[in-house]
């Protein structure tokens, strides 16, 4: 006689042994790890630091000349700085910073050409003549074209005065116009006129 509960049995065997037999699933691919967390304390990498642009060298301003250097970088009084070079004395003073400064009336070179011939080299050979020449074109202090234009006379080194007259926008000094004016020296300033003064004895 069949036996149901050994039916039973007989069946739940067979299902036991087809799922032994079933083959393995896959296992699920790993997860990438995550990068590790910074550390709090941990301090970030430090940039280069950025190297400070080399200062550009200032250059200090040249000093001033004096009156003399300022007639020697004339090119149209040569000369005049001819015959102040043959007076040591006299350029050693107008070199001086001493005192009010000076004011030099400088005859061009044009000027110098309407003398009357040999008068220059008279000049340089006699040391007197040659020092009044040059005292009579020297006015004590320093005088820019409007101050000396305020003068009625002028004194000179020499000891004498010159005149001078305002007409229209020209300033005359001893006759003489003023065609370049107020070359500022460091004692004083530079003028540049049109003709030799006249020497009075």
């Amino acid at each position: 006689m069949f036996k149901p509960h050994l039916l039973f049995a007989l069946l739940l065997a067979a299902c036991a042994s087809k799922s032994d037999s079933a083959p393995p699933t896959d296992p699920e691919p790993a997860a990438a790890p995550a990068p590790a967390a910074e550390s709090p304390d941990e301090e970030p990498a430090a940039e280069p630091e950025a190297k400070p642009e080399p200062k550009a060298e200032v250059k200090p301003e040249p000093a001033a000349k004096d009156v003399v250097g300022v007639l020697e970088g004339r090119g149209d009084a040569k000369i005049f700085a001819e015959l102040l070079a043959a007076s040591p004395d006299l350029t050693k003073q107008l070199h001086s910073m001493d005192g009010a400064g000076f004011t030099l009336l400088v005859p061009t070179d044009e000027a110098f050409a309407k003398v009357p011939k040999g008068s220059v080299e008279r000049w340089k050979k006699n040391p007197t003549e040659l020092e009044k020449l040059i005292k009579t074109h020297i006015v004590p202090g320093s005088h820019d074209a409007g101050k000396l234009g305020n003068f009625r006379t002028a004194p000179t080194a020499m000891g004498k005065d010159i005149e001078v007259k305002v007409q229209e926008s020209d300033v005359l000094v001893g006759g003489a116009k003023l065609v370049e004016t107020d070359f500022k020296a460091s004692n004083g300033y530079v003028h540049m006129i049109s003709k030799v003064l006249t020497i009075k004895k």
